[in-house]
C-alpha cells in the first residue's frame, strides 16, 4: 500500500521508522510536515494524491473538511487519527463520499484495539452489568484536563464497543471538589439489549486506576488496564468449586510496551489494511466515532443542569 503523510500533530522521525518497517507499507511522501530524513516533501497535495492509495493524518490541524473530502473524492483510503475539527454534518458528509468513492476511512480509537478483545471472544461477551472507573493523581497543572474528552472517552467507546446496542437512556452528574469545572464525573448508560453501565472518571485521586469490570451469565470480567490485565471467571457447570470460589479463573497479560503508542498504530494500521485488501467496513469507522460523540455531547449536555461546585 502506497502511503502518504499529512501534518505533524504525533508524526515524528521515530513514527516514520516504525511505519517504514512495515512491509504492507511504502512511504511515498509527507505534505506539511516536519523536515524527517528519508521522507519526501511535497509542496503540492494533489502531486502527493497523485501517487499514493492511501493518506495518514497524524495531526488535528490538517483534519478540516475541506481537506479530508478532497482526499475521499480522489478515492484515497483515509486514516485519520482526529476529526474534531469536523462537525456532525461533515462527517456524515465524509461517509457518503467513501461510500460514493469505494474507500475505506479509519478513526483513530485506539482502544478499541487491546489484545483482551481478542482474549475475549471465546467467551461470547453479552455483559448485562458493566462499571468502568477512570481515576487520576491530583494535579495542580491539570486544570486544563477535561474529565469528559480526556479521561472518561476511552471508557465510553469500550462501553459501547462490549454493549454492542444502541442507547436508551443517559444520566450524568458531576461535582467540582477543587477545579470550578467537573473534576468527579458519574454516567450511568442504559441501552436496548438490557446491559447497564456505570461509568466514573476522577481528576483529584490520590493514585492512578483505570478498571473495566462486567458481568453477565456465567462470566464474570476484569480489565486492569494500569497492570494490563485481563481476569475472567468462567462458571463452567462442571467444576465442584469451594465454598468461598466458584467457577474457574483465567488470567490474560499484556506486555507493556516501551513505547505504547506505536504499539496501538501498529495494530491500528494492520488493521486499516486488512480492511482495504479484503473490502470490510473498519470497526474503527466514522459511524462508530459518530455514536461515541453523540454519547459524549448527551453527558456534557447533562452536566450543564447537574454540574454543582464548590469553588
Amino acid at each position: 500500500m502506497r502511503v502518504g503523510i499529512i501534518g505533524a500533530g504525533n508524526f515524528s522521525g521515530k513514527v516514520f521508522s516504525h511505519l517504514s518497517d512495515n512491509l504492507s507499507l511504502t512511504i511515498v511522501g509527507g505534505y506539511d510536515v516536519p523536515g524527517i530524513d528519508g521522507l519526501e516533501s511535497f509542496c503540492d497535495l494533489n502531486d502527493l494524491l497523485g501517487l499514493v492509495d492511501s493518506i495518514f493524518i497524524f495531526d488535528i490541524l490538517s483534519s478540516g473538511y475541506t481537506t479530508l473530502s478532497e482526499i475521499v473524492k480522489q478515492g484515497k483510503n483515509l486514516y485519520l487519527e482526529s476529526p474534531s475539527l469536523c462537525s456532525r454534518r461533515d462527517l456524515r458528509n465524509l461517509e457518503m463520499l467513501a461510500y460514493e468513492s469505494g474507500t475505506i476511512i479509519q478513526i483513530g480509537l485506539k482502544q478499541r484495539f487491546y489484545n483482551f478483545y481478542s482474549d475475549l471472544e471465546k467467551y461470547n461477551i453479552v455483559p448485562r452489568i458493566l462499571e468502568s472507573s477512570r481515576f487520576v493523581k491530583f494535579n495542580k497543572k491539570s486544570t486544563q484536563l477535561s474529565v469528559i474528552d480526556d479521561l472518561m472517552l476511552h471508557d465510553i467507546d469500550v462501553t459501547l464497543k462490549l454493549a454492542n446496542a444502541e442507547v436508551k437512556s443517559i444520566y450524568s452528574t458531576a461535582v467540582g471538589v477543587y477545579y470550578k469545572d467537573p473534576d468527579v464525573v458519574n454516567t450511568r448508560i442504559e441501552f436496548y439489549n438490557g446491559c447497564v453501565a456505570n461509568l466514573s472518571a476522577s481528576k483529584i485521586s490520590n493514585k492512578e486506576v483505570h478498571q473495566t469490570k462486567f458481568f453477565q451469565n456465567n462470566t464474570y470480567c476484569s480489565i486492569d488496564y494500569v497492570k494490563q490485565l485481563l481476569k475472567v471467571q468462567n462458571n463452567t457447570r462442571d467444576d465442584e468449586g469451594t465454598d468461598e470460589e466458584w467457577g474457574v479463573k483465567t488470567t490474560y497479560s499484556q506486555a507493556k510496551d516501551s513505547d505504547g503508542y506505536l504499539a496501538m498504530l501498529d495494530k491500528e494500521i494492520n488493521s486499516f489494511y486488512n480492511c482495504i485488501a479484503n473490502n470490510v467496513e473498519p470497526s474503527a469507522g466514522i459511524s462508530q466515532y459518530l455514536q461515541l460523540q453523540s454519547v459524549t455531547d448527551k453527558i456534557k449536555e447533562q452536566l450543564e443542569r447537574n454540574f454543582t461546585t464548590n469553588a
